[in-house]
C-alpha cells in the first residue's frame, strides 16, 4: 500500500480566534517572517507564569457565556438569544459589550494563551476552555454574520484556525559540525606512553653506544686541612652536550615533564625514572580486552567482533557527507488500509535435502568421547654457595716490671706458771713454784709489678648459602562424553533408502481493505540495531561462545616477539588472561663493592677479588669511592685496578667514574701503603639486548600459550554444541513471538522520530537519594507528563494495522555488512529484520484522531481536548477535512479487490521430513535415458529389481569409466 498525498479542495473557513492586533501575535509573525524557527518562538513566549483564572480575561467574565453555551447547544441561535444572555450578565447590549475595551482586552489574552499554548504545550490544562472562550467572543463579535437558524452545537463546532505562520515555520537549523572533541583520557594516555617508549630506547641507545658518556671526578687533596669538594658535586657519568642537543623531541619532552632535562642528564638516573613512569602509564591505557566470538541466539548467530567495528565505524560511502535537510515531521497521506492477512493451509514437500542408504546387513552407530588432559610438571632448583674467610691478627706489647720485697715478722710469746703442793698429817706435804718466759720476731715483704700489653685479633667470616627450588605442577583433566546412538540397523534382506526432504509452509494470504485512514510513512534505518546490541551486550545464558583472536598487532600484523615491549605487552597479558607473565627486567642495575682496613701503623696492604656482573647485564661505567689516611711525612701509596683501568689515590680522596665493559664478572685489585683505607664501587650495568630478547620471547611463548588454551577450550565447546545441534535440532522461536518483537522495534523508531526525541528515556522516578535505600519513588509531576505523553501516542494510531517491509544490508552502514551476511534465523522473515539496512513503516491513525495527531506533529504538542485548532496550512486542512468527510469508512475489513479470493504463498523452512524413496516420483538414470531406475527393494515401476538392480549397477560402473 502506497500513500498518496492529500488533494487539495475546498474547505469550510475555521472560525477565527486569533487576534492579530495583540502584542504577542505581532511579535510572532515579524519573527517568523524572519525565518525564526519554532525553537525561537518558544523562547519568545516563554516568561513569568500567567495570571489566575480570575484575571486572565482582563476583568471580564466569561463563565456566564459557557453556562448559556451549554444550556442552549442544542437550540438554535435565534432560540439561544444571546442578546438577551448579554444583556442579563453585563448589563448591556452585546453591540455595547463588544465595543467595550474590556472586550477587546480579553480576546487578546486569548489570542496570546491560545498561542503560547500551541508553542510550548498546555502546561496548566486549560487551553481547552481557553478555546471555548475564544470561540465564545468570536462568536459575540460576528453574531450577526452566523445566521438565527444554525444550530449553536454546530457554529461552535466549526474547527477554530490558528494563524498560518505557525504550518509556515523555518526548519530548525542544522546543528553545526561538533568541533572536534578533546582528546579523550585513554587517548592522552596512549600518547603519552608512546613517547615514553621513544625516550626509553633512545636513552638506552645512547647508554650502549660508549662514546655519549662523560666520565667525571669530585676529589681533593688528602691533606689535613686542605679544601673540601662541595656535597652536591657528583662523580656520576653524564651524557655529552652533543648527545643531550641530538635528543629527539619527543625525548625531550618526556625529560623536561619528568625534571630530568635541567642540568646534567645522568642516564643511568633518567633510565629508571623514565621506566617507572612507563610502567605506571601502561597502566592507565584502557587495554581493548573484548575478544572476537560468535553469539547464538535462538538459532542464529552474531560475529562479535565484526558488529563491534561496525558499531564503532566512522560514516562511509554516501552517509560520510552532510545529509539531506530533515522535513519536520515523516510523510503524510491519504490512502485505503489495506491489510494482507495470511493463515497457515498445509505443508509441502520440497526439495532432496538428503538421502540416507543403509545396505542390506549393514549396521552404523555414532559415538563420540573426547577427552582433554594437560599435564605440566616445572621443576627449577637453584643452589648457590659463596664462602668468603680472612684471618688478621697483630699484637702489640710493652712490659715495665719493678719488684721490690719487704717482709716483716712480729712474734711474742709469754709463758707463766704458779705450781702449790702440801700435805697435812704424817702424810701431808706441800711445794710452790713460779715460771716465766718472753720471746719477739718481725718480718716485712712488698712487691710492684707493673705490665703494659696490645693484641689485636680481625676475622671476617662470610659465608653465603643460598638455595631456591621452584616446583610448579598443573594438571588439568577434561572429560567430556556423550554417547549418542543414532544408530542405522538395516537386517532386512534389501537395502534400504531414506529421503530427507525440505518442508514448505503453504499460507493463504488475502488483501482486506479497512477504508480510509491518515497515514504516517517510515524508513526506518536499520531496524533490528537496537535488538541486537541488546543481545550482545545481554546475551541470554549459555548462548555466548567466544572464539579468541590470534595476537595481532592493531594494524593486523600477526604477533611477533620483536613486537612486545614494555609499553604494549600488558594490554596482551590482560586479552589472553596470561598467568605469571614474566615482567620486563630493570634496564639498569647497580653492583657495588666495598672494602676497607682500619689501622694505627703504616703497613703495606694487598687485595684482590672480582666483581660479579649479573646475567643478562653488561657493566658499562664505574664510580669509586676511597679514601684513606697516612702519617705526614711518611710514604703512602693508593692504587686501584678495575677492570683494567687504573685509578690512583695516593695523594687524593673522592670519587671517579670511568668506562668498564664485562657481561659476568669485573676484576678489581687494590694496594694500599697507609694507616687505613677504604675502598667503595658502584658497576653501573645495563640490560643486554639478548636478555630483552629472550624475555620478550617468554612473554610471547605466555601469550601464545594462553590464546592455545583459549583456542581449544572454544573448540571443545563449539564441537560439543555442534553435537547438540545435529542430535536436538534448533527450531528457533515461534515466528508470531518474532513479529511481535518485529513490531515493538519498529514502534520504538517510529515513536522516537514522532516526537523527535532521538533518545526515548521516560523516567517517572525521583533520583535516588544518597546514602538511603535506592528505592523506587514515584515523581508524580513527570509520571502525569508522561502518562499524557504515552496515552496519546498509544491510542492515536493503529499500531496492530502497521505495516511494514524490510529492505536489504545495502541501505544501513557499509561497516555492518559483513556482519549482517552472517546472521541467520529458522524463521527467514525475521532475518530478514535482523539483516535489514533499513524498513519503510506504514502507520495509520486511529478514525478521530486525525486532527490531534496532526497538531500533534506541527506543533509537538499535545491536545487532551476534542476541539482540536487547526493550522490554516494548505496541506493540513485538506488531509483533515477528507478524512472526516470520508463517506466509505469501513469498521470491518472487507476483501480487496471486491469479490476476490485467498491465493497460495510458498514459505521455505529449515523443516525436514523423512520419507521413503519409494515415494518418491520415478528416478531416471542419465546413462540409460530410456529406462526408469530399478530399486533392489522393488520400488522399481512393476519391474523385477533383482534381476535388473545388478547387470544395471555393473553397467553403470562400467560406462563410468569407458566415459572417462
Amino acid at each position: 500500500m502506497t500513500v498518496r498525498p492529500a488533494r487539495k479542495q475546498a474547505t469550510l473557513a475555521g472560525m477565527p480566534i486569533m487576534v492579530e492586533t495583540s502584542e504577542l501575535y505581532r511579535r510572532l509573525a515579524e519573527a517568523a517572517a524572519e525565518g525564526a524557527d519554532r525553537e525561537r518562538l518558544r523562547e519568545m513566549v516563554s516568561g513569568p507564569a500567567r495570571p489566575d483564572a480570575a484575571a486572565r480575561t482582563a476583568g471580564l467574565d466569561l463563565a456566564h457565556l459557557r453556562a448559556w453555551f451549554y444550556a442552549n447547544e442544542k437550540s438554535t441561535l435565534g432560540e439561544a438569544d444571546l442578546n438577551g444572555c448579554v444583556s442579563r450578565a453585563y448589563g448591556r447590549s452585546l453591540a455595547e459589550l463588544v465595543d467595550a475595551p474590556e472586550f477587546a482586552a480579553a480576546r487578546a489574552e486569548l489570542s496570546d494563551r491560545l498561542l503560547a499554548a500551541a508553542l510550548r504545550g498546555d502546561a496548566e490544562g486549560t487551553a481547552e476552555r481557553d478555546l471555548l472562550d475564544a470561540k465564545l467572543l468570536a462568536l459575540a463579535a460576528s453574531a450577526e454574520a452566523a445566521g438565527q437558524e444554525r444550530s449553536l452545537g454546530d457554529v461552535m463546532s466549526a474547527p477554530a484556525t490558528l494563524p498560518s505562520f505557525l504550518g509556515r515555520l523555518a526548519p530548525a537549523p542544522a546543528s553545526a559540525p561538533a568541533p572536534p572533541a578533546p582528546a579523550e583520557r585513554d587517548d592522552e594516555a596512549r600518547a603519552w606512553l608512546d613517547d615514553l617508549g621513544r625516550a626509553h630506547r633512545e636513552l638506552l641507545r645512547l647508554v650502549h653506544d660508549d662514546r655519549h658518556l662523560v666520565f667525571s671526578s669530585v676529589t681533593a687533596a688528602a691533606v689535613p686541612g686542605a679544601a673540601e669538594p662541595p656535597e652536591a658535586a657528583s662523580a656520576e657519568p653524564t651524557l655529552s652536550a652533543d648527545a643531550v642537543a641530538g635528543l629527539g623531541e619527543e625525548t625531550r619532552g618526556v625529560l623536561d615533564r619528568l625534571g630530568l632535562l635541567a642540568g646534567d642528564l645522568r642516564p643511568f638516573r633518567a633510565i629508571p625514572a623514565v621506566e617507572a613512569e612507563l610502567h605506571h602509564a601502561a597502566g592507565q591505557v584502557a587495554a581493548d580486552v573484548r575478544p572476537a566470538g560468535t553469539l547464538a541466539f535462538d538459532g542464529g548467530e552474531i560475529d562479535l567482533d565484526r558488529f563491534h567495528r561496525a558499531m564503532n565505524a566512522p560514516g562511509e560511502g554516501l552517509a560520510a557527507g552532510p545529509p539531506p535537510p530533515a522535513p519536520q515531521h515523516s510523510a503524510a497521506g491519504v490512502a485505503d488500509l489495506l491489510v494482507v492477512r495470511q493463515k497457515i493451509k498445509a505443508y509441502e514437500l520440497g526439495e532432496f535435502a538428503h538421502v540416507e542408504n543403509i545396505m542390506a546387513g549393514e549396521t552404523r552407530e555414532r559415538s563420540t568421547r573426547r577427552l582433554t588432559q594437560v599435564e605440566v610438571t616445572t621443576e627449577d632448583e637453584t643452589e648457590t654457595e659463596t664462602e668468603k674467610e680472612r684471618d688478621l691478627q697483630s699484637t702489640e706489647r710493652d712490659e715495665l716490671q719493678n719488684e721490690a720485697e719487704k717482709h716483716v715478722k712480729s712474734q711474742l710469746d709469754i709463758e707463766a706458771g704458779l705450781q702449790v703442793s702440801g700435805s697435812y698429817g704424817p702424810a701431808a706435804s706441800f711445794s710452790s713454784s713460779v715460771k716465766a718466759g718472753s720471746s719477739t720476731s718481725t718480718e716485712e715483704s712488698q712487691r710492684k709489678a707493673s705490665s703494659f700489653s696490645q693484641e689485636v685479633t680481625q676475622r671476617t667470616a662470610e659465608k653465603v648459602r643460598e638455595r631456591v627450588r621452584s616446583l610448579v605442577r598443573r594438571r588439568t583433566l577434561e572429560e567430556f562424553e556423550e554417547t549418542n546412538r543414532h544408530a542405522f540397523s538395516n537386517s532386512f534382506a534389501k537395502h534400504v533408502r531414506g529421503v530427507y526432504r525440505w518442508l514448505n509452509k503453504v499460507y493463504d494470504a488475502q488483501v482486506f481493505n479497512y477504508g480510509q485512514r491518515f497515514m504516517f510513512d517510515f524508513v526506518v534505518p536499520e531496524p533490528a540495531a537496537y535488538y541486537l546490541y541488546g543481545l550482545v551486550e545481554n546475551p541470554p545464558q549459555d548462548s555466548e561462545l567466544v572464539k579468541p583472536q590470534a595476537p595481532a598487532m592493531p594494524d593486523g600484523q600477526p604477533l611477533r616477539p620483536s613486537y612486545l615491549t614494555r609499553g604494549n605487552y600488558t594490554e596482551f597479558v590482560a586479552r589472553y588472561r596470561v598467568v605469571n607473565a614474566p615482567a620486563p627486567p630493570p634496564s639498569t642495575r647497580t653492583v657495588t663493592f666495598s672494602d676497607k682496613q682500619d689501622g694505627t701503623t703504616t703497613t703495606n696492604f694487598g687485595r684482590a677479588g672480582k666483581i660479579d656482573i649479573p646475567e643478562g647485564y653488561t657493566a658499562k661505567s664505574v664510580t669509586v669511592q676511597a679514601t684513606h689516611l697516612f702519617e705526614a711525612g711518611s710514604v703512602h701509596n693508593f692504587h686501584i685496578v678495575i677492570g683494567g683501568q687504573l685509578y690512583i689515590y695516593t695523594d687524593i680522596f673522592g670519587a671517579k667514574s670511568g668506562t668498564a665493559s664485562g657481561e659476568k664478572e669485573l676484576s678489581i685489585s687494590i694496594a694500599v701503603t697507609a694507616l687505613c683505607w677504604s675502598v667503595g664501587v658502584d658497576v653501573e650495568c645495563v640490560v643486554t639486548p639478548e636478555a630483552e630478547a629472550r624475555w620478550q620471547q617468554s612473554v610471547f611463548d605466555a601469550v601464545i600459550a594462553a590464546y592455545q588454551q583459549q583456542l581449544a577450550e572454544y573448540n571443545e565447546r563449539a564441537a560439543q554444541r555442534e553435537l547438540q545441534r545435529s542430535t536436538n535440532q534448533q527450531f528457533g522461536r515461534n515466528p508470531l513471538v518474532n513479529r511481535r518483537v518485529e513490531r515493538d522495534e519498529l514502534k520504538k523508531w517510529v515513536i522516537m522520530m514522532l516526537a523527535k526525541k532521538p533518545d526515548l528515556n521516560l523516567d517517572s522516578f525521583q533520583p535516588p537519594v544518597p546514602k538511603t535505600p535506592p528505592e523506587p519513588v514515584l515523581d508524580l509531576d513527570k509520571a502525569n507528563a508522561n502518562g499524557t505523553f504515552i496515552r496519546f501516542l498509544e491510542n492515536a494510531f493503529e499500531w496492530q494495522n502497521m505495516l511494514y517491509v524490510c529492505y536489504p544490508h545495502m541501505w544501513g552502514r557499509r561497516a555492518r555488512w559483513i556482519s549482517a551476511l552472517n546472521i541467520t534465523d529458522p524463521d527467514a522473515d525475521f532475518a530478514a529484520f535482523l539483516r535489514a539496512g533499513a524498513a519503510r513503516v506504514q502507520v495509520p491513525v486511529r478514525p478521530g484522531f486525525e486532527s490531534a495527531v496532526a497538531y500533534f506533529v506541527y506543533t509537538g504538542n499535545i491536545w487532551d481536548g476534542n476541539d482540536v485548532p487547526r493550522i490554516d496550512d494548505d496541506l493540513y486542512v485538506p488531509i483533515i477535512d477528507e478524512i472526516t468527510t470520508n463517506l466509505g469508512k469501513l469498521d470491518n475489513g472487507v476483501p480487496y479487490p471486491a469479490g476476490s479470493k485467498p491465493w497460495e504463498v510458498v514459505v521455505p523452512t529449515d523443516l525436514v521430513l523423512v520419507q521413503d524413496v519409494s515415494d518418491v516420483p520415478p528416478l531416471r538414470d542419465a546413462l540409460k535415458p530410456a529406462a526408469p531406475v530399478a530399486l533392489a527393494d522393488g520400488s522399481e515401476d512393476g519391474r523385477d529389481d533383482a534381476a535388473a538392480d545388478a547387470p544395471a549397477g555393473s553397467g553403470a560402473g562400467h560406462e563410468v569409466a569407458s566415459g572417462r
